[in-house]
């Protein structure tokens, strides 16, 4: 090759050492960009990144769901057992009581029991007072009705009242979180459980003795 032509050459592709350098950054790139497009796994590892948490809030809902439908039922229940007191099957007119408490509460777990366990979980509170003012106040918040923050054991109230007295049921239920971090919904033992409940407020109606 003459002198000429390797002057050409070398001004066209540059000298040994640039056309080396130049040939190794162009297979550099080249294994760069197939690296790039190389997108095995990409799906495994997005769906790991996001399972735990897409999870948690799944389950969060579901559970939510099933403690507000619970108290749905307890608010339905209560209601049901609530008119038996309003009636007088429970007491007679002059208050004398014919329904045991134990009874009263196996009326309002008929529906409960389908979905917890109402007979060993669910507290009753039955009172009555000769005036809404004074039902008023002397009802238990129903955050105290049921076992306290020691775990001792919920005292009953059964008072249904007599014909024309304002009186008031009360069924409540402790929610144990199966879901961390649940504990914003949480009212009682630091959040853990939340007591859902039902309540009835009226007047009992003019029954005979």
């Amino acid at each position: 090759m003459s002198r000429l032509s390797v002057r050409t050459h070398r001004a066209f592709l540059g000298t040994p050492g640039e056309i080396m350098r130049k040939s190794v950054t162009s297979r550099w790139k080249r294994r760069l960009s197939l690296f790039r497009r190389q997108d095995d796994g990409a799906t495994a590892v997005e769906f790991a990144l996001v399972a735990a948490p897409f999870f948690f809030v799944l389950g969060t809902i579901c559970e939510t769901g099933l403690m507000l439908f619970t108290e749905y039922v307890i608010q339905n229940s209560v209601q049901e057992a609530a008119r038996m007191v309003r009636t007088g099957q429970v007491t007679t007119g002059d208050g004398t009581i014919i329904m045991t408490a134990d009874q009263f509460k196996d009326k309002i777990c008929e529906n409960v029991n389908i979905i917890i366990d109402c007979d060993s979980k669910v507290s009753v509170y039955v009172n009555s007072a000769n005036s809404f003012s004074n039902l008023s106040s002397s009802m238990a918040d129903p955050i105290n009705v049921g076992k306290g923050p020691n775990g001792s054991a919920y005292q009953v109230v059964f008072t249904p009242g007599a014909a024309l007295q304002p009186a008031t049921v009360i069924a409540t239920y402790d929610w144990d979180f199966s879901f961390p971090f649940m504990s914003f919904l949480g009212n009682i033992n630091d959040g853990k459980e939340r007591r859902i409940y039902g309540l009835a407020i009226f007047r009992n109606e003019p029954f005979g003795s």
